[in-house]
């Protein structure tokens, strides 16, 4: 059976957001690589650069389509790799991940970049998931 310890030692600092900073593994029977999901409808319209909370909504269904594809759940992501196109976003960014791991926060790293893969796009998730 799959166990998953959400670390955060008494000697380095407080986690700023939702995160974790180890998550330990033991046994896992199934790794899940989940590209990064993007804020694009089903359709493959982007949606407009106007809302980040809108696109962050989008880009957390997208990855809850994909994970759900494989009998997965956000509850068993151990590991996201963020990318925000706009370093004022990081508060809104915050909110979005504590309201969807408010228990068990996955490890989590956070990158302000040029640009992504579109230029509407604010907000690129990709995560690892155990079963």
């Amino acid at each position: 059976m799959t166990a998953k310890k959400f670390k955060n030692p008494s000697d380095v600092h407080a986690p700023f957001s939702s995160y974790s900073h180890c998550v330990e593994v033991t046994n896992p029977s199934t790794f899940l690589f989940c590209s990064g999901q993007i804020p694009a409808t089903q359709d493959g319209r982007i949606l407009a650069r106007d809302s980040f909370s809108a696109q962050g909504e989008l880009v957390i269904k997208n990855l809850k389509a994909t994970l759900s594809n494989s009998g997965a759940q956000l509850t068993d992501i151990v590991r996201l790799v963020t990318y925000l196109s706009r370093k004022e976003d990081v508060a809104e960014l915050r909110e979005l991940l504590n309201r969807h791991f408010p228990v068990n926060p996955p490890a989590n790293s956070v990158s302000i970049v040029q640009s992504l893969t579109h230029q509407d796009i604010l907000i690129e998730l990709e995560a690892t998931a155990v079963m």
